[in-house]
């Protein structure tokens, strides 16, 4: 299946930004687990996207699922144009133009960003794999093997000591609790859907081990709400050196960003972080003083 007419978009930055877990790059091809199917996914033109399932799709259906997912209904250079405020963050996104917030299933994004606090990339991704290959279902498309994730079911029936087996440590406590939660409909993930935000992350923020930064995690990568800030200690160091040049507090910051960068400061801090984790001298003294060069508008790239 190919989808044709694609604007704004780069497949490779949005799957390699560090939102989502389970994606993996072989030769010119991603391939991830999305909703308990094996997908393969290329770009090789700006414009074209080149979709394999290890499930026999309606073409329709499939293709609103992969626009609302990828986030392709949204007018990214609209967004970006919003928050290009600056000089620093004009580099952002001219260096990672066409990356966007994925909208992920939910269940998954919980449980996967429970799994991540204090952990690197590399190690979220080792544990998701694990626990996958333990609890999930093996699936395989032409020649690649992986696993659904693991329903709330399947973990709530394993049992603390039984997902601590797989490596996650403290988080093991937290993970069942949240699987247990859902399991038994205390917290009902469709009613989670049509909250707004300061609804769902207070309601995320019921869920033992479930704090601020987490449940923005969630309510940007899964929820679609892109005013969500997940304020991690990337994020935190970038606005004490670029922006606020101080050691402040989160809350702080959180006001500072919301005002600077307005409605879309999702998309905003994703660029900025993307941006710093992957540029040694990001806080050089010469890009520090690129963000008192106000941009007003700009055309699409």
């Amino acid at each position: 299946m190919v989808i044709d007419n694609i604007s704004d978009f780069c497949l490779k930055y949005t799957l390699e930004s560090g939102q989502s877990f389970r994606w993996s790059r072989i030769d010119d091809s991603y391939y991830g687990v999305v909703n308990g199917k094996i997908l393969r996914l290329q770009q090789k033109t700006t414009s074209a996207l080149i979709i394999e399932s290890s499930c026999i799709e309606d073409e329709r259906v499939f293709t609103e699922f992969l626009f609302h997912y990828l986030d392709l209904n949204r007018d990214l250079a609209s967004i970006l144009n919003a928050v290009r405020v600056d000089g620093y963050i004009a580099k952002a996104i001219e260096h990672f133009w066409g990356m966007r917030v994925l909208n992920q299933e939910l269940w998954e994004t919980i449980a996967s960003f429970i799994l991540s606090q204090n952990n690197n990339i590399k190690r979220i991704r080792n544990l998701i794999r694990t626990l996958a290959e333990k609890f999930g279902e093996k699936i395989e498309f032409n020649g690649y093997i992986d696993y659904t994730f693991p329903t709330p079911k399947a973990l709530a029936e394993a049992g603390i000591e039984e997902i601590f087996s797989c490596g996650t440590g403290y988080r093991a406590r937290y993970l069942w609790g949240a699987a247990a939660k859902i399991t038994k409909k205390e917290l009902l993930l469709d009613k989670l859907k049509r909250l707004t935000y300061t609804e769902a992350k207070k309601e995320l923020m019921n869920l033992e081990g479930v704090g601020e930064k987490v449940a923005d995690c969630i309510c940007l990568f899964s929820l679609g709400h892109l005013e969500a800030l997940p304020i991690d200690v990337w994020i935190k160091r970038i606005f004490e050196r670029i922006y606020l040049q101080k050691k402040t507090s989160v809350t702080e910051i959180r006001q500072f960003a919301y005002d600077y960068f307005g409605e879309y400061i999702g998309y905003a801090q994703q660029y900025l972080f993307h941006y710093a984790q992957n540029n040694d001298n990001w806080a050089a003294p010469e890009k520090l003083a690129l963000k008192d060069i106000n941009i007003v508008n700009y055309d699409k790239m």
